[in-house]
């Protein structure tokens, strides 16, 4: 009998306490995966690369909903089109794991955008999607309520001339300004404050 296997994002791991969703998940037969490289770094390794050999502004790439705001006649920065870490965790872990293996994903933009790569043996989905298809009752008093987003802004710690910017509004208001003329890279996550609560909610 084939395993289920689930990988689920960081925004669900702090929402819900660790042995709880592997007790939830297992009972609905399914086990959580882990990737054994670490994925985060393998990114950040390609980003420093790209901004060391770049002479404009690198435009952060990991959220899917900037690409929105790219216009490719502009040639005053240059899109990253580097993986988001989530697309690289999946990527490694079908290197390890011949099943098919379900992306948990923290929201829709995500899920669209890794399901249009079609990777072969990858589905991704968001929470809610997950939940609802497999019909898993959870117990809503083990959900914490979060006040701040686990996956905030300062992945580029440590680099030079970073501009950063969360929420819409701002987003538009660094392209349309160009405030990011003097900078080296431009951190952007769609959400206000960082990836929301993983609710797979798509505020479009």
């Amino acid at each position: 009998m084939n395993k289920n296997y689930v990988w689920v994002n960081p925004v669900i791991m702090v929402q819900y306490d660790i042995e709880y969703l592997k007790y939830i998940l297992s009972k609905n037969g399914f086990e959580i995966v882990l990737p054994n490289k670490n994925c985060s770094d393998i990114v950040k390794n390609k980003y420093r690369k790209k901004y060391l050999n770049s002479d404009k502004c690198i435009i952060d790439s990991r959220c899917p909903k900037i690409y929105e705001y790219i216009d490719n006649n502009d040639n005053s920065y240059e899109y990253a089109n580097i993986n988001p870490i989530l697309i690289e965790t999946a990527i490694e872990l079908k290197a390890q794991i011949e099943n098919n293996i379900i992306i948990i994903t923290p929201c829709v933009a995500l899920s669209n955008f890794g399901n249009s790569l079609n990777l072969e043996g990858l589905i991704f989905k968001t929470w809610i999607e997950f939940v609802k298809e497999n019909n898993i009752i959870l117990d809503e008093n083990k959900k914490r309520k979060l006040n701040s987003s686990p996956i905030p802004l300062g992945f580029f710690k440590g680099f030079e001339k970073v501009y950063s910017v969360t929420g819409e509004e701002n987003i538009l208001k660094v392209f349309k300004n160009k405030l990011y003329i003097n900078s080296k890279i431009l951190e952007a996550l769609y959400c206000d404050n960082g990836c929301h609560n993983g609710d797979g909610i798509d505020k479009k």
